[in-house]
C-alpha cells in the first residue's frame, strides 16, 4: 500500500485517474473523486461520459491506464481482483440470476465463496427477504423463471448485499423496469439504505432517479468531474452552462415536440458483438425476456443493426453469426432527428430506436418509456401552472 494514500474503511477514492482505451479514446481523464463512507452516490451524465467506466474501475472490470484508486484504503491494484470482487457488492441492469439455482441458492453465491457455513448463509438469507418484503417460506425455493422483472431485481440486489459488503456499485439497476417498478424498488432502496448506510455508487441516465436517492450527485462530462454536490445544491447553484443545460429546472416540461431526440437518449438494456454465435444471443435475450437487442462493433462502435427475437431464432437454428439476420432500417439520426420522428416511430412500432452520429456510430436508444416520462412531466408542469393561475 502506498503510505500517502488514507481513507475511511468503506470510501472509494480516485486520485488523477486515467482510463484510456487502445483505439486512444480516453474515457476517463485525470479523475478525482471522493465517495465516502456511507454515501449513496450517483454518477450521471451523457452519454459517453465516463460514469460506467469509472464504476467498473473499482471492481477492476476495467483496469485504470493511470492515477490510483482505493477501497477501504487499498489500492485495488495490489489486490488480487477476484477477491476483491468478491468484498465489493454489485448490481446490473442485466441482471443474471442462475436459472437452475433457487432465490436463496442466488443469493447465497458469495457467502459460498466465502467459506460461510449454511447455519450462518441460511439466516442471512432469510433477514434479507424479510428485509426487501419477500417472504423466506414463500420466495427461497423459487426458481427465476417464476419471478417477476422487480422481484429478480430485487433479489439481485439482495445478492449484492448478502456478504454484508461495505461498497456496493450499482450500474443503472433499475433502468430496465416498468416506471411504476422501477419507482417502488427506488424507494425501497432509499429505506434500506437509512439502515444499512453502504457506501453505494449507482450509475444512472436519469435526473430524477439521481435527484430522489442521492445522498450526493457526480456530473460527469468527457470523464472529468463538471459538478458535485447535494440534490438541492445540483438543483439550487448549477456550476455553468452545461450543468444547468444537463439539469435544467422542470428541463422535460418544457420540451416541444420539434426538440431534438438528443435529450431523452438512454443506454440500451445490453449489445451483442456482430460475431457472437446467434445461439449465445438468443440466450442471453430469453434470460432477460428481451424482444432486440442492438448488434454494435465494440472496437469501432459502429451500429450494424437491430437483431429481433425471431429473426435471432432463425439463425440461433442455421447455426449463423447474430450479424445475419439484422435489421437496419430502422434508426434516427443525432443532429437530425426529433421529439416527433421518435414519436412517430414509436407509434407505429413499440420497439426501442437506435440513434446514431453522423459517421453511423451508435450513441444508445430512444424508448417509449422515456416518452412516457416526457409526457408525465409535461402533465404535472401542466398541472402546477393551473394551481398557482
Amino acid at each position: 500500500m502506498n503510505g500517502e494514500i488514507t481513507a475511511e474503511k468503506g470510501s472509494v477514492l480516485f486520485k488523477k485517474v486515467t482510463k484510456t482505451y487502445s483505439d486512444g479514446t480516453r474515457a476517463v481523464d485525470r479523475l478525482d473523486l471522493e465517495i465516502r463512507r456511507g454515501e449513496l452516490v450517483s454518477l450521471i451524465g451523457p452519454s459517453g461520459c465516463g460514469k460506467t467506466t469509472t464504476l467498473k474501475m473499482i471492481n477492476r472490470l476495467e483496469e485504470p491506464t493511470e492515477g490510483t484508486i482505493t477501497v477501504d484504503g487499498m489500492d485495488i491494484l495490489s489486490t488480487d481482483p477476484v477477491k476483491l470482487r468478491r468484498r465489493i457488492g454489485y448490481v446490473v441492469q442485466e441482471i443474471a440470476l442462475f436459472p437452475h439455482l433457487t432465490v436463496a441458492e442466488n443469493i447465497g453465491v458469495v457467502p459460498n465463496l466465502l467459506g460461510w457455513p449454511a447455519k450462518k448463509t441460511r439466516p442471512r438469507v432469510n433477514e434479507l427477504l424479510s428485509m426487501a418484503g419477500l417472504s423466506p417460506e414463500k420466495y427461497r425455493f423459487r426458481l427465476p423463471d417464476q419471478l417477476s422483472g422487480g422481484q429478480k431485481q430485487r433479489i439481485g440486489v439482495l445478492r449484492a448485499l448478502a456478504s454484508d459488503p461495505q461498497v456496493i456499485l450499482m450500474d443503472e439497476p433499475f433502468g430496465a423496469l416498468d416506471p411504476i417498478s422501477r419507482e417502488t424498488l427506488q424507494n425501497e432502496l432509499v429505506s434500506l439504505q437509512k439502515d444499512l448506510k453502504k457506501t453505494i455508487v449507482f450509475v444512472t441516465h436519469d435526473m430524477g432517479e439521481a435527484l430522489r436517492i442521492s445522498d450526493r450527485i457526480v456530473i460527469l462530462r468527457k470523464g472529468r468531474v463538471e459538478q458535485e454536490g447535494t440534490p438541492e445544491e445540483i438543483q439550487n447553484s448549477p456550476k455553468n452552462d452545461f450543468v444547468r443545460s444537463f439539469i435544467g429546472e422542470d428541463r422535460l416540461s418544457r420540451m416541444s415536440p420539434d426538440d431534438p431526440v438528443e435529450s431523452i437518449i438512454e443506454e440500451p438494456w445490453g449489445k451483442a458483438a456482430p460475431w457472437e454465435s446467434a445461439a449465445e444471443v438468443l440466450e442471453r435475450m430469453e434470460e432477460n425476456d428481451r424482444e432486440f437487442i442492438q448488434v454494435v462493433d465494440p472496437k469501432s462502435g459502429q451500429w450494424l443493426g437491430m437483431a429481433l427475437l425471431g429473426r435471432v431464432r432463425r439463425a440461433a437454428s442455421a447455426g449463423e453469426t447474430v450479424l445475419k439476420r439484422v435489421n437496419r432500417d430502422r434508426k434516427l439520426y443525432a443532429g437530425e432527428a426529433t421529439l416527433r420522428d421518435a414519436a412517430e416511430m414509436l407509434s407505429d412500432r413499440d420497439i426501442s430506436i437506435p440513434v446514431l452520429d453522423g459517421d453511423g456510430h451508435f450513441i444508445g436508444v430512444i424508448t417509449s418509456t422515456a416518452l412516457a416520462r416526457l409526457a408525465v412531466e409535461r402533465l404535472r408542469s401542466g398541472t402546477k401552472e393551473a394551481q398557482t393561475a
